[in-house]
């Protein structure tokens, strides 16, 4: 069959990047790996049904912005990945002084060891970290 005469054929996965680029985008900032392949896999879906489109002469609702949101989704959750690798030592050290502490003043003591490591690595005025509180 196909579309009726005078319009164009619609590509529908085109909405399906759209909600992989929103999905990517927001789990970027939680949880950061998952972020990264569905950051990729609306990049994918998009592009190509951009280009199933094309060759239809049809349309792709959803995929510029689907491929636009995982472009944006894909680059935080790399840039997440690359600033935990980078201070892997200390961000895994902190978490073995806090898993060990027992007390409040024990987590305290812990924040004093490495908030400043953290400070002077991603070269932030001294002191900074010290608003972050337990965020860490």
């Amino acid at each position: 069959m196909g579309p009726p005469p005078g319009q164009r054929p619609v590509e529908r996965s085109g909405r399906r990047a759209l909600w992989l680029g929103i999905v990517a985008l927001v789990t970027a900032f939680f949880f950061y790996p998952l972020g990264l392949v569905l950051g990729v896999a609306a990049l994918v879906i998009g592009i190509r049904a951009r280009r199933r489109a094309r060759t239809a002469r049809g349309t792709a609702p959803g995929a510029a912005p689907g491929i636009v949101l995982g472009s944006v989704g894909l680059a935080f959750s790399a840039l997440s990945v690359a600033l935990t690798v980078f201070l892997w030592p200390e961000l895994s050290g902190y978490q073995e002084c806090l898993g060990a502490s027992n007390t409040s003043t024990d987590k305290t003591a812990c924040r004093h060891e490495y908030y400043p490591k953290i400070e002077k690595k991603l070269d932030l005025p001294a002191g900074s970290m010290d608003k972050y509180g337990d965020l860490f």
